[in-house]
């Protein structure tokens, strides 16, 4: 808690400095803010959802280079790794999202990349260089963007042809051996064709060494491009084609011990008393089982233990990388009509994974190794057009496919506990619409309505060698889901500075199959999930547009919802969904930009969350409240009661030479627990933590027909120690910090 001080008393000292009278290049009024959140381009303070959105310009700035550090900017939502899988993310937007990564389980909040939705949350951690924008829509989104969006959605918008020569270099580095190259070039136009090129190559050194030597812990490497190619057909039709291809390779986080569960270290003694005092044979089996794992628990393992951030660690098996492929094609045809703008989105996409896994923190105890292949196909016509002054819609139909494999092996102990693979297909089509109506006699009134249907197909087979009384060990099976998603909207502007809205939106989270499952509950599948959302918002630009504030208070109710249940922690590479939930959601969220002197900008965001079941029925046919109520021993899973964040930003006046900007932040989440129900939860809690960051930017120093820029940042820069992930394994309880403090210098040369 002393550095979260100390981080607030920085940013106190920053809003002390003095302005400057006569800077030129200084604006005293905020930009306009375009976003894209309803498949037309207008501006963020009339679009009626609660949203942020980064330009490419504040990703730049702000020191943002991958898709989780967006959590530290926008309050309610929540982004952090996957436990064994630091490219995949688990994203909770206003304490609804998906805490696993499954093939055959959807998420809960939906990305998608110019437009094409991606199914698979794996790679999600590449790069995010060369964006025009970035938009993340919370709440439920199920009009325009369809199933999977209860949650939310996340627009990546990537930077299009310039259509003349440009060309961008880029030099990166910083501690632990950190190294950045990025190129970007831009083609002039000939024959009404212009392209856009990007590669980048970057490198980090671990934070937790290898005590045995070799490779450390999360050092990576990395390497993404990109290709974007536009041909406009003639004034009215265009084409832009796009390729885009990354990997990620390195090993896995360092899992050390945090505690260990004294209640099941059993001694020889323990175990005579229980046999001579008459104990029950499985009370004596059980036993007998943690005396075995109790060898575990030497001197040696037990000075491992701390729950303070360790430097070195160590794995039973040898430290290996894990590898991370993704790639996909986009190709999106736009043609402008007398009565509106017809689009088609076509894409391919695959994605590739090999992990290694070591929980055990150097004994013997339980390791994973997974192969994930997937390759999905959508299409998607939109079309979006006015009649008139006063109605506007969209209406589309669209089509996703996806094939996918997965092989894991989970080792205990030494042992095979599990050797399963899953083989799946999934098919989704839906048909949508909105119409917008803005009365002639009252044009401060927009009425919105809109409807989504959707069908989902899915087929899954398992083979498991725990599937003992399955033929083959296997058992395959399929379902369909529909679902019918209406949504109301008003807004109302109550001056030329000041809208409000209110809106009913209906979510849904197709159904499906668990990897992870039990032989018992591979089949029936899992049903959908549904969400009704209620939501009252103000977007206002005050002070002669020095001001922005943004705000809006919603509520949310959950039925049906999709709950992953640990059974046994000594395998908690098993486990079953139910839909055996409801829940309660209602909170606020609000943004605010303010020009608070000339040069000095602050941007403040604050998020507050009160989610809780409300009812939840016991699936499990060996508890004794087996069909009861146990909503009393449930937590809503990454929902933290409050986040905000705060950047303060100081533009110097001009002196001659280029522009010098400095920029502060810091960002604050509760405390919040990694699942929503287990016999033992203290080994899944994660304590609240404040970040500090920092960054000075000298840009558009003028070389003569070149611009150079300077840029020196730090993150985490008071050397917070936070758990990340953490897990119960029975005995005891492990789990992976974040990253320590960071710091380098970029260099960016522009032609």
């Amino acid at each position: 808690m002393g550095k979260s001080k100390a981080g607030l008393a920085v940013l106190s000292a920053l809003v002390a400095l003095p302005g400057a009278a006569g800077a030129q290049t200084r604006s005293t009024q905020l930009e306009e803010v375009v976003v894209t959140a309803q498949k037309r381009a207008e501006s963020l303070q009339d679009t009626p959802i609660s949203l942020a959105a980064f330009s490419g310009d504040q990703l730049e700035q702000f020191g943002i280079d991958d898709l989780g550090d967006i959590t530290a900017r926008t309050p309610n939502v929540d982004i952090t790794p996957f436990p064994n899988s630091r490219s995949s993310l688990v994203i909770f937007m206003r304490g609804v999202g998906n805490n696993d990564s499954q093939t055959t389980q959807d998420p809960a909040v939906g990305i998608y990349f110019d437009g094409v939705y991606v199914g698979r949350s794996i790679g999600l951690t590449k790069d995010v260089a060369d964006l025009e924008r970035i938009e993340i829509l919370r709440g439920p989104q199920g009009t325009l963007y369809g199933r999977n969006t209860t949650g939310g959605a996340i627009n990546m918008i990537s930077a299009k042809p310039a259509g003349e020569f440009a060309l961008k270099g880029v030099l990166a580095a910083g501690n632990r051996d950190y190294q950045k190259a990025l190129v970007q070039l831009d083609t002039p136009t000939i024959a009404n064709l212009s392209a856009k090129i990007s590669y980048s190559k970057a490198e980090k050194g671990p934070w937790v060494e290898n005590a045995k030597g070799g490779k450390g812990f999360v050092e990576e490497d990395r390497e993404a491009g990109r290709f974007v190619l536009r041909w406009d057909i003639s004034d009215t039709f265009s084409l832009d084609y796009a390729y885009d291809i990354s990997e990620i390779v390195g090993p896995q986080p360092y899992y050390q011990v945090l505690r260990i569960n004294e209640d099941r270290a059993v001694t020889p003694q323990n175990l005579a008393d229980a046999i001579a005092g008459g104990a029950s044979q499985d009370t004596i089996n059980n036993l007998q089982n943690d005396l075995l794992v109790g060898t575990l628990f030497t001197p040696q393992f037990r000075e491992r233990a701390s729950e303070d951030r360790l430097s070195k660690g160590e794995w039973d098996v040898p430290v290996e990388d894990s590898v991370t492929e993704v790639s996909g094609h986009t190709l999106t045809l736009t043609w402008d009509l007398p009565f509106g703008t017809l689009k088609s989105i076509s894409a391919y996409r695959e994605v590739s994974e090999d992990v290694i896994m070591d929980y055990g923190a150097g004994v013997e105890w339980f390791d994973v190794m997974v192969a994930i292949d997937q390759d999905q196909t959508s299409q998607e016509l939109q079309l979006v057009g006015d009649i008139g002054e006063s109605v506007n819609y969209v209406a589309g139909l669209y089509y996703f496919e996806e094939n996918a494999f997965e092989h894991e092996v989970d080792t205990i102990g030494g042992s095979v506990g599990e050797d399963r693979t899953i083989d799946s297909e999934n098919k989704a089509s839906a048909i949508y619409g909105q119409l917008s109506w803005t009365p002639e006699s009252q044009r401060d009134l927009t009425l919105t309505v809109g409807a989504r249907y959707t069908e989902d197909d899915r087929c899954a087979e398992k083979y498991s060698i725990n599937f003992t009384n399955s033929p083959n060990n296997t058992q395959q099976a399929c379902d369909t889901w529909s679902n019918f998603n209406p949504s109301i909207t008003a807004s109302y502007d109550i001056n030329d500075q000041v809208n409000t809205y209110a809106k009913v939106v209906t979510g849904y989270k197709s159904g499906g199959y668990n990897v992870r499952s039990t032989e018992a509950g591979f089949q029936p599948a899992f049903d959908e999930e549904e969400m009704i959302a209620y939501e009252i918002g103000v977007k206002s630009t005050l002070a002669d547009n020095r001001v922005r504030l943004n705000a809006a208070v919603f509520r949310s109710d959950y039925t049906d919802m999709q709950i992953q249940q640990i059974l046994d922690n000594t395998a908690v590479f098993l486990t079953d969904v139910f839909n055996a939930g409801e829940a309660e959601i209602q909170g606020f969220e609000f943004d605010l930009t303010a020009i608070l002197s000339e040069g000095l900008t602050l941007n403040l965001g604050y998020g507050y969350t009160d989610a809780e079941f409300v009812e939840v029925i016991d699936n499990n046919p060996n508890s004794a409240t087996f069909r009861q109520d146990v909503s009393d021993r449930y937590i809503m899973p990454y929902a933290p009661e409050n986040t905000y964040s705060l950047v303060l930003e100081y533009q110097f006046p001009y002196f001659g030479i280029g522009n010098l900007r400095a920029i502060v932040d810091y960002n604050w989440r509760d405390e919040r627990y990694g699942t929503a129900s287990n016999d033992d939860m203290e080994g899944f809690f994660l304590d609240d933590y404040g970040l500090l960051g920092a960054r000075l930017n000298w840009s558009e120093i003028d070389l003569g027909g070149s611009e150079l820029s300077l840029a020196l940042w730090g993150k985490n820069i008071t050397d917070e120690e936070y758990l990340v992930h953490d897990i119960s394994q029975a005995y005891f309880h492990s789990g992976y910090f974040g990253e320590l403090a960071s710091y380098g210098l970029d260099v960016t040369l522009q032609f």
